[in-house]
């Protein structure tokens, strides 16, 4: 009896003998991928602020809502639609003169409707005018963008694994091995830089002058990933 147990426990050593080194014959890896790339873009986002000023609030709406209807009129005439703008803020605050010793005076009201209008980058220049010209005070920011956003992340996280399984492929080959099979893939980021002009350069607008021209820069993509492979 005790005989047949012996040959029995010594076949089982001899079948898992084959996998115990399998498994050892496998190395496990992890790589980081990455990518990165410059697009043009091809829509403009623009802000802008329209601000009327008077010691009386009914005055002070009224002049803003005419103002603002001559920007949007300026707007929809060169081509720009309704749906292309949208109000970021529209804000009403007191105005106080301030004096030591004495309580805050009411001076008047200041009423600010902010709009948010996207074009092509092309009529950027020219509307610059035409707002400041019918009534906008202040160009808040100008924003580049692309107009596939979620396409171009997604271009960019495809190659960034591509970028590790490459860097894979190479480990793999010096040491004698081939990828056997991916573990684990983990995201570490993707991020999208649209161009963001300084507003700086535009507070000393000319509205009599020509268009400006107002360089695009280019939008940067990219993404990084982790990867983990069985090499045997």
């Amino acid at each position: 009896m005790f005989k047949k147990v012996a040959i029995l426990l010594t076949m089982g050593c001899l079948l898992a003998a084959p996998a115990f080194a399998n498994e050892a014959a496998k190395t496990l890896i992890q790589v980081t991928g990455t990518s990165q790339k410059e697009v043009i873009p091809d829509v403009a986002r623009m802000t802008i602020s329209i601000s009327s000023v008077n010691d009386n609030l009914e005055k002070a709406k009224a002049e803003n809502t005419q103002n603002s209807n001559q920007v949007l009129a300026k707007l929809n005439a060169q081509g720009v639609s309704n749906e292309q703008i949208k109000t970021n803020t529209y804000q009403v605050e007191p105005i106080y003169s301030y004096e030591k010793d004495r309580l805050p005076k009411l001076k008047g009201y200041r009423v600010t409707n902010s709009l948010e209008i996207r074009t092509s980058i092309e009529n950027l220049g020219i509307l610059v005018n035409e707002v400041t010209a019918a009534g906008a005070n202040e160009i808040n920011s100008i924003r580049f963008e692309t107009t596939n956003e979620a396409d171009g992340k997604n271009e960019a996280l495809k190659a960034a694994v591509e970028d590790a399984l490459k860097k894979a492929e190479v480990i793999a080959t010096t040491l004698n091995k081939k990828i056997a099979n991916v573990t684990l893939v983990n995201e570490s980021g993707v991020y999208y830089h649209p161009v963001m002009m300084d507003n700086r350069l535009l507070k000393t607008a000319d509205a009599g002058a020509a268009a400006p021209n107002i360089p695009a820069g280019k939008v940067t993509i990219g993404a990084n990933v982790q990867v983990t492979v069985v090499l045997e």
